[in-house]
């Protein structure tokens, strides 16, 4: 499928871009915070109007000097809808939200096993199925996963939690639905959904680092997404934190992982034979003595991880978020702060500021639904 972008001349996206983000607003204010002329602007706004994306709301308040009230304009959220899609390695859920990103309706369910490609683009459909996206006039799906994407193929490269290598993904669930689908890494869109909806609002610089089943990273780099030359940057759960201790070592994840991921936690008490969840193990820490030594030299290795990125990228922000790193953010960010302020220079790190995701378990979700409309529309 030819994923078109909306056909827009630069002055009626530099419109539409004023409308989204002032509004309700008048023609002629639109002139004067774009610089566009007064016939630009009716003409633009005109075209918007006619497809449905803008509409006359109100009439404004007349000047001091009285004269016709000005004809207020608003952005239609509701001209489309995008649909957000989150793998995880244990869950899959799913989001319906208008342009302003308004979810609309919310779908979660636990993930069956996944052994093919196929597999995992039925439990896809099967949710938003259920979620009745059909329903809706969409703009298009970003589906958000658990490994790497190549964003010249539109194919996942490799993901882990199901042992999947090179899966058509956009292909595949364009054939099944019929709109654009676009695919990226679930970290990656965590980023860029805490930048548009959450902790990092309003920030330029995002190093977000996702704790959960995996160790990931998503990068806002100078106000846009990051993701390298293929798709591939925010690896970091591939870092090397101590070599002597890792080089004859084989491992099916990242070597971060090896040491912070909650599938070596998890292992950790299969192999103990401790009969409880890991929640539970976190919520009596103290009970726990093997497991608390074990996560305080993971903690060690994740701040060394993330020290190495704030000395590479100078955020602004360390965003936490995925299960482990939103649940547990106060816990991790006590043992991590004194390792980060030995490895960091002062004159960067006192610039940093470190926060917990505001958008949970949707941050993936969110940011699905905005890449979706960073590709096809104006945001």
């Amino acid at each position: 499928m030819t994923k078109s972008k909306l056909t827009l001349k630069n002055s009626e996206a530099k419109v539409l871009e004023c409308l989204r983000h002032f509004r309700p607003i008048s023609r002629a204010k639109i002139a004067i915070k774009t610089g566009l002329s007064k016939p630009v602007v009716s003409q633009a706004v005109e075209k918007l109007i006619k497809e449905g994306i803008v509409k006359e709301s109100k009439k404004g308040r007349s000047t001091a000097r009285g004269g016709k009230r000005p004809t207020l304009l608003e952005f239609n959220p509701n001209w489309r809808f995008v649909v957000g899609v989150d793998v995880g390695g244990s869950k899959i859920r799913a989001g319906l939200a208008d342009l302003d990103g308004n979810l609309k309706r919310k779908i979660e369910r636990k993930i069956q096993e996944i052994r093919s490609a196929d597999d995992l683009i039925d439990q896809i459909s099967s949710l938003l199925t259920d979620m009745r996206c059909h329903d809706c006039e969409l703009l298009g799906i970003g589906v958000g996963v658990p490994g790497t994407c190549d964003r010249n193929t539109g194919k996942v490269r490799y993901m882990p939690a199901f042992d999947l290598r090179d899966v058509p993904l956009e292909q595949m669930l364009e054939a099944r639905f019929n709109v654009p689908v676009f695919v990226e890494n679930d970290v990656t869109l965590n980023a860029l959904g805490e930048m548009w909806k959450g902790a990092a609002k309003g920030l330029r610089n995002v190093l977000l680092v996702s704790l959960g089943t995996g160790t990931g990273a998503g990068l806002i780099l100078n106000g846009a997404l990051y993701t390298g030359s293929r798709g591939m940057a925010g690896e970091i759960g591939y870092l090397v934190t101590d070599w002597s201790a890792e080089k004859d070592l084989e491992y099916r994840f990242g070597r971060l992982e090896r040491w912070f991921s909650g599938y070596t936690f998890e292992r950790f008490l299969e192999e103990r034979k401790i009969q409880t969840t890991l929640k539970q193990v976190f919520d009596g820490l103290e009970s726990h003595p093997d497991f608390n030594e074990l996560f305080n030299v993971a903690c060690e290795h994740l701040a060394l991880a993330i020290a190495n990125a704030i000395c590479l990228l100078d955020p602004d922000v360390v965003v936490l978020s995925g299960g482990i790193g939103y649940n547990q953010y106060e816990r991790i960010l006590a043992k991590i702060e004194h390792v980060i302020s030995k490895v960091v220079p002062a004159e960067i790190l006192e610039h940093v500021q470190f926060k917990r995701a505001e958008l949970a378990e949707l941050g993936v979700v969110m940011g699905a639904v905005c890449y979706v409309q960073k590709e096809l529309f104006v945001i």
